[in-house]
């Protein structure tokens, strides 16, 4: 009784009608239909899902239709496989099942997949892009240009410097009023002050008191726009020096700047 009751087990059925796609003549990218016809109504449940079934191929679509005498089944299968020669690849078998719980294998199939160019084929010079029209363009000017820009820069910068007494100019004897302008800027007046009688006593030549600024303001008449200033100074010093009258405060760095901005622009 044991043979009688194995063959009342339930059989995977298998399947009829099947329509396979071409064995030969696929390429990268290509969609294979498998049509297949099975004997009864079949569980929509155990249908596969769409889904990415290896690394080079993904079932992109499953349909089925009653038809008379069971079910018409419809998978849509994508290869992604590359190939570098032709290949022989393998669709997988999927299981179903019936309506009445009778399980069911859609059976797989075999396709050749084929490279899209041989890999070794021979490349040859008319494949290549003819190289692009060029021009060569003479730096000569440019330079040119650049070294007269550099060599005005420079000249430019000394005539500054000399205009301003600056470095290397800075000690040039006929500014005396540019350099002591700059010794005193940060000085008291206390130190401040003789800078300023030595820096008007190299302008005048010889030393400067108080009763001969009328005569330096002669000789240098570009300074007489600063002769109340200047007496205003000599008398400060006479008080500072002498105890002659009362001293009057002054800004002795601006009137040193002033003397220098006149000594510049007369030279």
């Amino acid at each position: 009784m044991k043979w009688l009751a194995l063959i009342l087990l339930p059989l995977p059925a298998m399947a009829q009608q099947v329509q396979n796609p071409r064995p030969y003549g696929w390429w990268l990218g290509d969609e294979l239909v498998q049509t297949i016809r099975v004997p009864g109504a079949v569980d929509p449940a155990s249908l596969p899902r769409p889904r990415a079934v290896d690394y080079w191929l993904d079932l992109r679509d499953i349909s089925r239709r009653d038809v008379p005498g069971g079910t018409e089944i419809t998978l849509r299968w994508q290869n992604f496989y590359s190939a570098l020669e032709p290949r022989e690849q393998q669709v997988p078998p999927s299981r179903i099942r019936l309506s009445d719980g009778t399980a069911l294998d859609l059976p797989g199939f075999r396709f050749v997949t084929s490279p899209i160019r041989p890999i070794l084929a021979p490349s040859t010079v008319d494949q290549l892009q003819p190289d692009p029209p060029f021009h060569l363009i003479d730096p000569t000017p440019a330079r040119l240009r650049l070294a007269a820009a550099v060599l005005a820069l420079i000249a430019g910068a000394l005539a500054l410097a000399w205009h301003q007494a600056w470095f290397p100019f800075r000690r040039r004897p006929a500014r005396p009023f540019a350099r002591a302008a700059r010794q005193i800027a940060r000085l008291p007046d206390a130190q401040a002050r003789p800078l300023l009688h030595h820096a008007l006593d190299q302008s005048f030549g010889r030393v400067l008191i108080g009763a001969e600024l009328d005569r330096f303001l002669t000789a240098a008449p570009h300074f007489a726009p600063l002769g109340a200033q200047l007496r205003g100074f000599f008398a400060a010093s006479d008080a500072a020096y002498f105890g002659a009258g009362a001293q009057a405060p002054q800004d002795i760095p601006r009137l040193a700047r002033d003397l220098a901005a006149i000594e510049r622009g007369r030279r």
